[in-house]
């Protein structure tokens, strides 16, 4: 039996539909997929928020109030952020309010404008004046800023009313460092494990829509034994040896080409496109196991029933394939808003959609925190796998070449 297998598999990986379906078409659209998505990606990032603010004249300056401003911002503008070494705040100073003004509005034509204007008014309250937007991440970054500037003024009122009730208190270092520090109002931090993005969910798409392509090499595998498909079909027909058993074998030889496939294609996507699943890599190998099992069990059933030509099966599959694809969003933007949108309104299409289920049981490893989601999706997968391989077999001890 191991002997069948090896020579099963020699033949699958030695066959040119292999290496398009499986290694070549994928690699292919992964390659397209970085280029065009690498620049979203940068974008996405909340990097450095730009400011404009308002110089001090020497009286206000000189004053505790004006003091405390300028510490404030300039601890703002220096404070790193630890993973790029830059600030996340960057704080652009004007002489006056007006200049400040003209800063800001001279400056949304440019790649990273300002976020608005910083100052400090004649009743020493600290005021952030937005740049108007439409854009939806300019107003969180702007709120971002609304909220540092709200939290430095809540500790100014807390000083002076500390230094009206007690002033003893001001003397104390902690009550100090907790109304100095300003370096920790703005943390990045991510709710899930590994920080997802937005980007993410085409590359698993395109993961789902190879592990279908696989299902090409299934069917190959499986209409060796077809009667009358091939030569080698009706000569094995005639054999003594069972056919469910050589089945079997030549759909196990398929699985293993097309998870070894799989696995070469996730190597390149999480390497080129900086895709890290940490402490879940184990469960994405897992979930692509399942994702070739089904495929398997499909292109085996399709291939032992529905018409008898070779090129109505392959079309069958593409056409299972490619739609599958599109209702997962693989094909741009859009289609993935118009995907998530049919999933949200009838959420049977998703539940049926082979290329959408394994695509769901990836992400639900980036986007998730609990591994529910991951074991239903995978279970839906497998049973999916078991289904189509289980009747293939049984389809397949049926089939005389008379009834061919």
């Amino acid at each position: 039996m191991c002997k069948n297998w090896r020579l099963a598999l020699l033949a699958l990986v030695r066959d040119k539909n292999f290496l398009i379906w499986c290694l070549g078409l994928p690699l292919g659209l992964a390659t397209i997929f970085i280029f065009m998505f690498q620049p979203i990606d940068k974008l996405a990032g909340l990097d450095q928020l730009p400011i404009a603010a308002v110089r001090l004249d020497a009286t206000q300056a000189a004053s505790p109030q004006g003091q405390a401003y300028t510490q404030f911002l300039e601890a703002l503008g220096g404070a790193a952020d630890g993973a790029s070494g830059s600030p996340t705040i960057t704080v652009d100073w004007q002489d006056s309010a007006e200049e400040a003004r003209q800063a800001v509005q001279g400056s949304q034509g440019a790649e990273k404008p300002l976020l608005g204007l910083v100052r400090l008014g004649p009743d020493s309250q600290l005021t952030f004046e937005a740049a108007p937007t439409n854009d939806s991440v300019t107003q969180m970054e702007q709120s971002v800023i609304a909220s540092v500037c709200d939290s430095w003024q809540a500790r100014m009122d807390a000083a002076v009313t500390l230094a009206a009730q007690d002033p003893a208190l001001l003397a104390h270092t902690s009550v100090q460092a907790a109304l100095a520090d300003a370096t920790d109002l703005v943390q990045k931090v991510s709710l899930t494990e590994n920080s997802p993005r937005e980007t993410c969910a085409f590359y698993f798409a395109l993961l789902g829509f190879t592990a279908l392509m696989c299902a090409q090499n299934s069917l190959l595998a499986a209409l060796t034994l077809v009667p009358g498909a091939s030569a080698c079909g009706s000569r094995i027909t005639a054999s003594g040896q069972p056919r469910g058993r050589q089945m079997l074998i030549w759909l196990m030889a398929s699985w293993t080409a097309s998870f070894a496939g799989l696995v070469i294609c996730l190597a390149y996507v999480c390497w080129a496109a900086s895709i890290d699943f940490g402490a879940r890599t184990g469960l994405v190998v897992l979930a692509l196991a399942a994702a070739s099992f089904m495929a398997t069990g499909l292109g085996g059933l399709v291939a032992v029933a529905g018409p008898r030509e070779t090129g109505a099966k392959e079309g069958v599959l593409t056409t299972v394939t490619c739609v599958g694809a599109l209702f997962a969003g693989l094909y741009g933007e859009p289609v993935m808003e118009m995907a998530n949108n049919l999933a949200e309104a009838a959420p049977v299409t998703a539940w049926i959609n082979p290329v959408r289920q394994v695509m769901e049981s990836l992400s639900a490893l980036i986007y998730y925190d609990s591994l529910a989601p991951f074991w239903m999706h995978l279970g839906l997968v497998a049973a999916a796998g078991a289904i189509c391989c289980t009747v293939g077999v049984l389809r397949l001890r049926r089939l005389r070449r008379e009834s061919v």
